[in-house]
């Protein structure tokens, strides 16, 4: 008999990855749980197969009764809702606990969550990260109830995806669409710290893997914190590649002295970016805590995943950020 796998934030990069790799598997039956059945996101997947629910994360009865009958679930809140900008109004980690509790009352058994690292506890005070240090009290609270058999935190990379989006590129040296004065294709932002291997992760083809691997043997990964990333690569290298992959010459210009000189240009979201290179600056590189990051166990994942669905040996393999510009820029 298929499991049920809830997945909060469902409509969302993450949480449509995760239900469209689980989707995959007839072992799996996916209750997709939106606060908008009707959107266009929402009807995508139920014509892919997905049981689309809505419910508000802050209510309680709705929400107990969209999860009731799951034996997991996958929930992921957007950090970048406009609702937490409001001082006086709820908090990330506000609607995280009402679904944690919901979840719990539902029978939920395995519980995984794209969290983040604390931030201010990690850095001595120096850089808090409000999203990063909202997602670990979540993490926390899931854990101190222990009332979940299994609990994996899987926490996303730097989105290869973000290269797609032309209005983003100028803020960034206009890589990887607008050259400059001198010709390049520059890529302009802080050092990442540490010995600079930056985590990048393609969230449309690997991430939902690394989250249904998990969910084949939950046991074996309770109580991880799993890197979700699928290359690790410098920012010089990263331009490099591209360079080598489409003629085209890049290159790789830090911002200096150091994380605080990045120009966030008024965009709030951009604060966040700042306040990472802030975060990573200050750990040795170490974005995912206090281990340095590896892709070895996201490699892991992938090729459970793969070998599960019967899928060709080229598939077995997270995309590499080569892999990833040849799909996308040649």
């Amino acid at each position: 008999m298929a499991s049920t796998i809830a997945v909060v934030g469902a409509t969302g990069k993450q949480g449509g990855s995760v239900a469209r790799s689980l989707l995959q598997n007839p072992s799996f039956k996916v209750r997709a749980v939106t606060r908008n059945k009707s959107s266009d996101a929402s009807q995508s997947l139920a014509s892919a197969g997905a049981d689309v629910v809505q419910a508000n994360g802050f209510n309680h009865e709705e929400m107990v009764a969209a999860l009731k009958g799951a034996s997991g679930l996958y929930m992921n809140i957007n950090s970048d809702d406009k609702a937490w900008r409001d001082p006086a109004g709820p908090t990330e980690f506000d609607l995280g606990k009402s679904i944690v509790d919901a979840a719990i009352e539902a029978g939920v058994e395995t519980f995984v969550y794209s969290g983040g690292p604390p931030c201010t506890e990690l850095t001595g005070g120096k850089v808090s990260m409000k999203a990063m240090d909202m997602k670990y009290r979540v993490e926390q609270y899931a854990r101190e109830t222990g009332r979940f058999q299994t609990i994996v935190i899987v926490n996303p990379a730097w989105y290869f995806e973000n290269f797609l989006v032309k209005e983003v590129a100028p803020v960034f040296g206009g890589f990887p669409f607008f050259p400059d004065s001198e010709g390049f294709l520059t890529f302009r932002v802080p050092h990442w710290g540490g010995d600079n291997q930056v985590p990048f992760l393609n969230i449309t083809e690997d991430y939902g893997d690394i989250v249904h691997g998990i969910f084949l043997e939950p046991t074996r990964w309770n109580g991880r914190v799993i890197h979700g990333a699928s290359d690790l690569i410098g920012f010089d290298q990263l331009t490099a590649t591209f360079e080598s992959v489409t003629g085209q010459k890049s290159r790789f210009e830090p911002i200096l002295p150091n994380w605080e000189a990045f120009d966030t240009h008024g965009i709030p979201e951009l604060e966040d970016v700042k306040l990472m290179f802030g975060f990573t600056q200050n750990t040795g590189g170490r974005y995912f805590g206090e281990e340095a990051s590896e892709i070895n166990t996201a490699t892991e994942l992938k090729r459970i995943v793969a070998h599960a669905l019967g899928r060709p040996e080229e598939k077995h393999q997270l995309q590499t950020a080569k892999g990833f510009f040849r799909a996308n820029f040649q």
